[in-house]
């Protein structure tokens, strides 16, 4: 058969490109991907395994998915045949710190991933799967595009609509503005998870991670940053059904939405072994449109809690500064608070532009700084702001400092979300101490508002159970308090008086699995809703009000969740109780269950965690944040369309803080 000299000499060069990028015994290939070794539903990631007979090397990198970015290296071991195991690890991430898989592959086929045993050359014997996957692209099968969903495209929610995928080709619809949509033709990339667009008005490239999406958009000589999520709900598509706010790398992790009229005050940071950002913020978003009114930005300082604000509109907020990653050869990250600080911030409030700060002051300084829970300041009626940390402090509104309060018990911990009920302030404290280590015994102390004396305080004597950062709850009319200190549930009036003689000396949950870090929620029947934290063995709990004698009679129901619950839920007019969780084995991150006994009505995957972020309820959507660690995504606050539901009528505490989160009282 005769070729002609230009083809031939195409082909030639070609083997020599090939040739370069890859020498005689290297063997490139691509896979797609799903891991399981982490909890929570990831969704496919492209994988490309280079490996090197020659010299033994191997090289994965993940090329696309919700780990894009890593890149692990290591050992080869060929067995002759094409197929083989690779040894290959990553050092000093952000994210993971050290993580190894022994990898078994087979060429052109499937690979099949492990959590490495340290032994070279095998693979360890009786391990549980971390990751396989099968050669080539990632496609439908794996990662189905069809579907309905909303993009946060520049500042506003835009919806989209994959109707059909077929012969190489996704067909679909992307809102212009809305009711005006713009059909499209796209082609997935060579990883299979990233949709391309390159002909028409709108221009895109859109990366799927499970059900996040994310990437550009050019329109009319414009390229917008696209951030996004899958509809989980059924009977509303689009934006109708669920909306997103999110801006920069940071993340959510402390501040629960503060809800003032029309409008959700949130702030960025990461968690305490994560990396820290650069581009935190605190921000004014309208919840009608989910676009954002202002942004403060904060560069690396972090916020701490949640967002409060006085009567004439101003901000308040915890921010520290000069928290520390750490990341040692070998090891997990750790974070670093010995030489950070936290600071009270007064922000205006304008209507449009660029807040600026009032005043600041500190309330903890080097040294100071505990690195567990969330601070979130109160404002009673006078205005007068009262915030915890090392100590707890009292400002007015011209950031005079009126008192400052500690225990006469000792140094205590004061990280929670206090309350006002007239003039006292009700505020647990925790020892400095968790996971069941004693330190100081912590407690609940009620201060007055305007001496900083205090009026009362109740601590348990028993100091064999967890320390824990719950922040008491108010009931509907202000003349109960409920509280979680270690794990036991508490009922006491403003006096400190148990509501019950069933009540003297707490309600102890009976085998109870973990720490209570949520808040309770108190249904219109007086019985009790909450989560805890014991990682695989979290549950949530419904105890019964009254207390009953006999401890067995308690619970009312529990399910476990499998993933720790730190956020307080909401109990709603339909029946439900829904809450927030961090990832567990089947991905669900929100979760709604019948009140009545306890059954799953439904889940929702976000693909992201919720930590100390609760919930809320604002003209019939569910709204909560959530954060999402790999360094190519970023935390969001979400706006679910829930068909009208509201607050459970006549529930004596809905959710935290009651329907009063904006200042607390």
């Amino acid at each position: 058969m005769m070729i002609s000299i230009t083809r031939l000499v195409s082909f030639l060069r070609v083997m020599c490109l090939v040739g370069m990028l890859f020498p005689l015994n290297a063997f490139a290939a691509k896979y797609c991907t799903e891991i399981f070794a982490f909890p929570g539903d990831h969704g496919e990631m492209s994988f490309d395994l280079v490996t090197n007979d020659s010299t033994g090397s191997a090289t994965l990198r993940v090329v696309a998915g919700l780990a894009k970015g890593w890149t692990f290296s290591g050992d080869w071991h060929p067995d002759g045949s094409g197929n083989g195991i690779a040894e290959v690890f990553i050092d000093e991430d952000p994210l993971v710190g050290y993580l190894a898989f022994d990898i078994y592959v087979e060429s052109g086929v499937a690979i099949t991933g492990y959590m490495s045993d340290g032994t070279p050359g095998s693979l360890p014997g009786g391990a549980d799967v971390a990751f396989s996957g099968l050669f080539g692209a990632c496609n439908a099968s794996g990662t189905p595009l069809v579907g309905n969903y909303c993009l946060k495209v520049g500042n506003t929610n835009h919806s989209l609509e994959i109707l059909s995928e077929g012969g190489g080709v996704v067909r679909g619809r992307i809102e212009r503005r809305r009711g005006s949509w713009e059909l499209f033709r796209a082609r997935r990339d060579r990883t299979g998870l990233v949709l391309v667009r390159m002909g028409g008005s709108s221009k895109f490239d859109l990366e799927f991670a499970g059900n996040l999406v994310s990437g550009r958009l050019g329109r009319a000589g414009r390229r917008h940053k696209v951030y996004g999520i899958k509809n989980p709900m059924t009977g509303a598509t689009g934006c109708e059904a669920v909306m997103l706010y999110s801006q920069g790398s940071a993340n959510f992790y402390y501040s629960t939405p503060t809800i003032v009229r029309n409008y959700a005050y949130i702030g960025t940071a990461d968690g305490t072994n994560q990396r820290v950002a650069r581009d935190n913020f605190l921000a004014k978003v309208d919840l009608r449109t989910m676009s954002e009114v202002w942004r403060y930005d904060l560069g690396t300082r972090e916020v701490r809690g949640s967002a409060v604000l006085d009567s004439r509109g101003a901000v308040y907020f915890v921010a520290e500064t000069g928290r520390i990653h750490e990341v040692a050869s070998g090891t997990a990250p750790s974070g670093d608070h010995s030489g950070s600080h936290l600071k009270l911030v007064k922000l205006s409030n304008p209507a449009a532009g660029s807040p600026r700060i009032l005043w600041e002051r500190v309330i903890a300084g080097e040294g100071e700084v505990y690195d567990l829970g969330q601070i979130t300041p109160v404002i009673s009626e006078s205005d007068v702001i009262v915030v915890g940390g090392p100590s707890v402090k009292a400002y007015r509104a011209n950031g005079r400092e009126m008192w400052e309060f500690s225990p006469e018990e000792g140094p205590q911990e004061f990280y929670n979300s206090p309350i006002v009920i007239g003039n006292l302030v009700f505020i647990n404290s925790d020892g400095g101490a968790s996971d069941s280590t004693p330190g100081t015994a912590n407690g609940i102390y009620a201060i007055d508002i305007w001496s900083g004396s205090e009026r009362w305080s109740y601590v348990p004597t028993d100091t064999d159970h967890y320390n824990g950062l719950s922040s008491p709850q108010f009931n509907q009319d202000r003349t109960r308090i409920y509280t979680a200190l270690r794990q036991t549930l508490y009922c006491m009036d403003s006096a400190g008086r148990a509501c019950s003689s069933a009540w003297e000396g707490g309600c102890e949950i009976p085998g109870i699995s973990g720490d209570l870090r949520a808040s309770p929620l108190v249904d219109a029947s007086g019985d009790i809703y909450l989560g805890t934290k014991d990682n695989e063995s979290s549950m949530f709990y419904k105890i019964d009000g009254s207390c009953p004698n006999t401890p067995a009679s308690r619970v009312i129901w529990e399910v476990e969740t499998h993933g720790d619950v730190y956020t307080t839920g909401v109990l709603l007019d339909n029946g439900h109780v829904v809450f927030g969780q961090e990832p567990s084995g089947s991905g669900a991150t929100l979760k709604a269950l019948s009140m009545s006994d306890g059954s799953l009505e439904g889940y929702v995957d976000l693909t992201a965690d919720m930590t100390w972020g609760s919930l809320r309820m604002h003209e019939g959507r569910l709204i909560g944040v959530a954060g999402v660690a790999p360094q190519h995504w970023s935390g969001f606050m979400f706006s679910i369309n829930l068909g009208g539901v509201r607050y459970e009528p006549g529930a004596e505490n809905p959710t935290l803080r009651g329907e009063n989160s904006g200042r607390g009282y």
